[in-house]
């Protein structure tokens, strides 16, 4: 995969966001879509190592579209600035824990995972796992190998007051006020060296809090 030349087409066309331009680089999108379809793969077969469920995900089940859906948003611009894929064992139709990355116009890979937005089903679950089991977070959480990587949970969206049931002296209340629990971090491929080994890298160090999310989330319906 090359990916400044990914990289250099989605800049092109974040700044040229219409119909015309696309039809116009079809050729190039399409030449660059097949080999992030390839790249995909990979990933795949690096993630089964260590993660069987994944093992016989399409890839194509995987990768997200490009064009957006604007029938509700403000924003009219038809096409999305990125390439991604999550990897979990139904591809984009799974619900539950995953694998995620993406590459954007300006060149930044970012990778991670988890859940983004649960259900409230899911959600509740995955509070009360938290609440009743907080030494196993804590110690996933204080790991020299997530520290490294990954710093701690992503906390840009959460609640600004306990939800109700948790009282608010809860050691680990700021991480049960989560509404989404995930991990991520970025790299620059404009150099494009060693992307798949960086990608396979953090996931390997994220399985254990994917492990820790799906004992969490275990019975909750997948359409959840």
């Amino acid at each position: 995969m090359d990916f400044p030349r990914l990289s250099a087409y989605l800049a092109g066309l974040a700044a040229n966001n219409d119909k015309a331009w696309f039809e116009a680089n079809r050729a190039e999108y399409q030449a660059l879509r097949d080999d992030f379809h390839g790249f995909v793969g990979e990933v795949i077969a690096d993630v089964a190592a260590w993660d069987e469920s994944v093992r016989w995900v399409d890839p194509k089940d995987c990768i997200f579209r490009i064009y957006r859906d604007v029938r509700f948003s403000h924003d009219k611009t038809p096409y999305k600035t990125t390439f991604s894929a999550v990897v979990g064992e139904r591809g984009r139709r799974g619900h539950g824990p995953s694998h995620y990355f993406q590459v954007d116009q300006n060149g930044t890979l970012m990778a991670g995972g988890g859940v983004w937005m649960p259900s409230p089903e899911r959600l509740a679950l995955i509070r009360e796992h938290v609440a009743e089991h907080p030494e196993r977070l804590r110690k996933l959480l204080r790991s020299r190998a997530f520290r490294s990587t990954f710093g701690g949970l992503w906390e840009g969206d959460k609640l600004k007051r306990p939800p109700s049931g948790y009282p608010a002296d809860h050691p680990l209340i700021e991480v049960i006020k989560l509404k989404s629990f995930i991990v991520e971090r970025e790299r620059d491929v404009s150099q494009g060296d060693g992307v798949r080994a960086w990608i396979t890298e953090t996931f390997r160090a994220m399985h254990p809090f994917i492990q820790w999310l799906r004992s969490a989330v275990a019975g909750a319906e997948d359409h959840a």
